[in-house]
């Protein structure tokens, strides 16, 4: 099967490439590469990414001669987090949700039989302490939410019987990447832990947060592209397996961090943004079962960090953040006033 990948460079794009070429897939990578390319980790990926076909465009420019022989389509490409949609909500809307129908478009045009969506689980938004499923109706909150959540809705409205859309809700990711994010909250956390010894804390720490590890999250794609299209055709997963609030991940860095302290901001409010997501569906069905703990976790990015030498200085390097990276592109001039790359 040839699958294209759109945002094959990112945190997750890097990792579910390697995973599909591992797999015997054909892969087709798309990216624009706003980001220097450059490998944190995972060396492993990092050159399997070398060996595939590339595209490099802007994914407002996809076309139907792009898609051309592609059995398949895995799209991440997106602003990928609050910081970056917020810098500009109408570009948020722009990339997340107009190019992703465009591209689904040229897709069914071009033949593509199945079409995988990577959505959030911030689509959920404000839902407390109660456990919800795919069932439940979202509530986002902010430009990135309501971004995904209106990609969702139209891309259902093109499912078809030759072409299948199937729709993934990424729990809040964590992980060692080429492309390596430090915005995800057990990244984020681990950081700041190894870094400066304290684990810190902006809220108080009492919002529910879904996470999964970027392997599972790549083997969840694998297996929607693979599962009989009556059993995806038209469906929202939710993809992970483990929950907790981040005062009790910030409890469990600490206990893999010698010497590491919790400490909470001054004046943190409650982060209004909760979610605790069942996760029953998407073991049913699609027979998904998590192989990375939390904890499992912590010691690959415990050891990630070590070889990398990270520091104060090079945890807060701008490219490992996506709002600050963003922010950087702007007002450096390295992009136009609509995020496209200046030659």
């Amino acid at each position: 099967m040839r699958c294209l990948v759109t945002g094959n460079h990112g945190f997750i794009g890097y990792i579910l490439t390697n995973h599909l070429l591992k797999a015997g897939y054909d892969v087709v990578g798309y990216d624009c590469d706003y980001f220097p390319i450059s490998c944190f980790g995972r060396k492993d990926t990092f050159d399997a990414s070398k060996k595939i076909k590339q595209i490099s465009k802007d994914i407002r420019d996809i076309s139907k001669e792009d898609l051309k022989g592609v059995d398949a389509v895995v799209h991440l490409a997106a602003l990928p987090n609050d910081p970056a949609c917020d810098l500009n909500p109408f570009l948020a809307d722009d990339i997340n949700y107009l190019a992703t129908i465009q591209l689904a478009t040229a897709a069914r045009r071009a033949g593509v039989k199945r079409f995988i969506y990577a959505s959030s689980c911030s689509v959920f938004g404000v839902k407390g302490d109660e456990i919800i499923n795919e069932e439940d109706s979202p509530a986002p909150l902010t430009p990135y939410g309501f971004s995904k959540l209106k990609s969702e809705i139209a891309l259902k409205g093109m499912n078809s019987s030759d072409f299948t859309v199937t729709l993934m809700r990424n729990a809040t990711c964590f992980g060692v990447s080429p492309r390596m994010r430090f915005d995800m909250v057990l990244n984020n956390l681990m950081g700041y832990a190894f870094t400066e010894g304290n684990v810190k804390i902006l809220s108080d720490g009492t919002s529910w947060r879904p996470i999964v590890h970027i392997e599972d999250v790549a083997e969840a794609y694998k297996l929607a592209l693979e599962a009989p299209k009556t059993d995806v055709a038209s469906q929202v997963f939710a993809v992970g397996g483990e929950n907790y609030q981040v005062k009790d991940i910030a409890e469990i860095v600490r206990k893999n961090v010698p010497s590491s302290v919790v400490e909470y901001a001054k004046g943190g409010q409650k982060d209004l943004r909760s979610y605790r997501v069942n996760f029953n569906k998407i073991e049913k069905i699609l027979g998904f079962k998590m192989k990375w703990t939390t904890e499992k976790g912590c010691e690959e990015l415990l050891k990630a960090y070590g070889e990398f030498k990270l520091n104060k200085e090079n945890f807060q390097d701008k490219w490992f953040w996506a709002g600050k990276a963003f922010k950087y592109l702007i007002e450096s001039g390295k992009v136009d006033k609509n995020l496209r790359l200046k030659d």
